[in-house]
């Protein structure tokens, strides 16, 4: 099986060009399509031993899973706003509360406080949960004025548990929220009754310790019922001051003066009367004139106007009654002047001891009307604050009223839960068949990754394909599945090199010596020697140098090619079994090595030894840095490399300009022990 590519210099005899299919094709999938070749059975049984086996593993951890949704409705505040286009703001503020409320389910202190639900509730499933958990596995979305709840769990009842765990936390944070947003009016309102009554407590305390068993209008009355008091005791004492210092005068017979005397009295006691009158009717007028002007006044405030009025008119008329008795008493006491001489010193004594009782009794009369006085202005300003008090305390409640009413309204609207979660009956997704699933296609694509894989980091040669960059300088003539001893792939090579030229006419003619190397992996000695005996089986004569150097001498192997190296005279070995062909072994000199030999050492073995032969074929060994084999390619006509898909491709690449530049004629590549699969392989008849 051969697959030849032509060279640059094609005549009538050349062999047929290969197929167009076989050439490099513009396709970019064109070089992956090569790395690739050949490694599909690999792949294939790599994905069906990974494929089952993912498959398997992911249906044994997938799991049932369970539904659950829940529908959270919000209200407005405002009737009908949904269904009225006439004002724009109040939707627009109603629809921002619901897009609030929506994200408020599920922020992070919600997810937080139902967590906390769970651990109560199911601490089996809930133990290491965290609220990110919780805000992941939860759906929350806005649907007008719907919040809908989706989530899904393993475990049956734990997918509904979950969204009752929201649900609660939700509206408990909500109430707490709102209880927050208006404690703060409610607690200084509430600081302020609670004042406002311990003040009201402390002034009715001070108003009973004041007043006693009065009232503001009884210590009114007697107030003025103590001045009234203290005019008369004044006036008493008046008079009986008069007639002490009438009796205690020199002449106390004159009842004359005595006489002038109680006259005067009278007529001061009766101008008092005339005065009292005046006053009296002057408060009458006053007191119909509040009746007449607050006819439709009912307040307490105006009561005590009108009583104070009233008493005031009643001490006068008390008054007037007290100056009639005492001109009735001044009548009577005129008496005293007539007595006898022998009783003026008791009737001076008693008037003395009478003045002394009246002085008394008014000084404590004023005394008295002092301490009342006192006591009616403390009540009167202590139930002057007792009202104030009361009304800012009405005030307060008012307000706390308000602002209670207003707790509901705060909002633009309200939340309800118009669907409590659902109790999942069915799994509503099986995972078991899609990780199964996902584990084949995993499987797949593993082993279609190390496939590709492996072939873009191969470093072998694999294919004769791939020297197609390097053709027009290394051209491959032969590629087959044979090794490198078989007859007819030497048969085959043998003729190639006769029938396609290179640089120089064909080998025929002059003895041509044509090298043989290796890049690596490939035998080139075998390669030599079943050329040589194909050139021989040809009736030519041939002779086959075995000129590896770098290899340990053969000690046994008698004089050859090291000795021949140093200007030794050598006759060929004839080779067994074959008229035509004679052999030099590679020689036992041990002096002879890669450092020692020469160009001129090499070029002279050369032209020595191939006197009387048709053809020497010299299996050079490896090239890579060995000196000799490249000072044989040198003096070579040409060069061939033997090469096997095991030879590593950046070292074959490598050599192409020695190998292009070396042998006089050039090179050529021969490809042994192919795969099955090569492009260039074709089957030979």
């Amino acid at each position: 099986m051969v697959a030849v590519v032509s060279s640059l210099e094609e005549n009538a005899f050349e062999a047929a060009p290969l197929p167009a299919a076989d050439e490099v094709q513009p396709n970019p999938l064109s070089a992956l399509k090569r790395a690739l070749r050949g490694r599909w059975k690999a792949g294939v049984a790599t994905a069906a031993l990974l494929g089952p086996v993912l498959a398997t593993v992911g249906y044994v951890t997938g799991v049932e899973l369970y539904d659950s949704q829940a529908i959270l409705r919000v209200y407005p505040q405002e009737t009908n706003i949904l269904y009225t286009t006439g004002e724009d703001s109040v939707l627009k503020t109603f629809d921002s509360f619901v897009k609030a409320e929506t994200t408020y389910v599920a922020s992070h202190p919600v997810m937080e406080r139902s967590v906390q639900i769970l651990e109560n509730q199911r601490p089996d499933l809930a133990e290491g949960l965290k609220a990110s958990d919780m805000s992941r596995s939860i759906e929350i979305k806005r649907s007008d004025s719907l919040i809908v709840l989706k989530t899904r769990s393993k475990d049956q009842a734990f997918a509904s548990q979950k969204l009752e765990a929201v649900i609660a936390a939700y509206l408990a944070r909500k109430a707490e929220a709102e209880e927050t947003r208006t404690s703060v009016r409610l607690e200084e309102l509430r600081a302020r009754e609670t004042e406002l009554q311990d003040r009201l407590a402390a002034l009715r305390s001070d108003q009973l310790e004041i007043g006693g068993e009065f009232g503001l209008n009884a210590l009114a009355k007697a107030h003025i019922e103590k001045i009234a008091q203290i005019d008369a005791l004044s006036a008493r004492k008046s008079e009986v001051a008069a007639t002490l210092a009438a009796y205690e005068a020199e002449d106390g017979a004159s009842s004359a003066d005595t006489s002038d005397q109680e006259i005067m009295r009278a007529t001061l006691l009766d101008r008092a009367m005339a005065d009292l009158n005046f006053e009296r009717a002057k408060l009458m007028s006053e007191l119909a004139g509040l009746r007449a002007g607050y006819a439709d006044q009912t307040n307490l405030r105006f009561q005590r106007k009108v009583e104070a009025k009233i008493d005031e008119i009643n001490v006068i008329e008390t008054a007037m009654d007290n100056r009639r008795e005492q001109i009735r008493v001044l009548g009577q006491t005129g008496a005293l002047t007539d007595v006898t001489e022998g009783g003026d010193d008791t009737t001076v004594d008693e008037i003395k001891s009478l003045y002394a009782k009246v002085s008394g009794q008014l000084d404590i009369a004023r005394q008295e009307a002092r301490d009342l006085n006192r006591r009616r202005i403390e009540l009167d300003r202590v139930e002057t604050e007792i009202d104030a008090a009361q009304n800012l305390l009405g005030e307060t409640r008012r307000a706390l009223e308000v602002i209670r009413l207003e707790f509901g309204r705060a909002l633009p609207g309200y939340a309800v839960v118009m669907s409590p979660p659902s109790q999942p009956l069915e799994p509503s997704e099986d995972t078991r068949k899609m990780r199964a699933a996902g584990g084949l296609m995993a499987g797949l694509f593993i082993a279609f990754a190390l496939m590709l894989y492996k072939a873009l980091t191969e470093r072998r040669l694999r294919f004769a394909e791939t020297l197609v960059p390097v053709e027009n300088r290394l051209p491959v003539r032969q590629v087959t599945e044979a090794d490198e001893s078989d007859r007819h792939a030497a048969d085959l090579l043998r003729n190639d090199l006769q029938m396609h030229c290179l640089r120089k006419p064909r080998l025929v003619g002059d003895a041509p010596v044509i090298a043989i190397t290796n890049a690596g992996e490939a035998n080139s000695s075998a390669c030599a020697r079943a050329l040589a005996e194909s050139f021989a089986r040809a009736h030519m004569r041939t002779l086959l140098i075995e000129a590896d150097i770098t290899c340990p001498a053969d000690e046994t192997g008698g004089i050859g090619w090291r000795e021949l190296l140093r200007g030794a005279g050598v006759k060929p070995q004839a080779y067994p079994q074959q008229g035509k062909l004679w052999h030099v072994p590679a020689g036992a000199d041990t002096q002879v090595d890669d450092g020692t030999v020469s160009a001129q050492m090499v070029r002279s073995a050369l032209a020595r030894a191939a006197r009387s032969i048709d053809v020497v074929i010299v299996s050079a060994g490896a090239l890579g840095n060995s000196l000799s084999t490249q000072f044989i390619l040198s003096n070579a006509d040409v060069g061939v490399l033997a090469l096997t898909p095991a030879d590593d491709r950046r070292a074959v690449t490598g050599l192409v300009d020695r190998l292009d530049s070396l042998p006089r004629n050039g090179s050529i590549a021969v490809v042994h022990r192919a795969h099955a699969t090569d492009p260039w392989l074709s089957v030979q008849t």
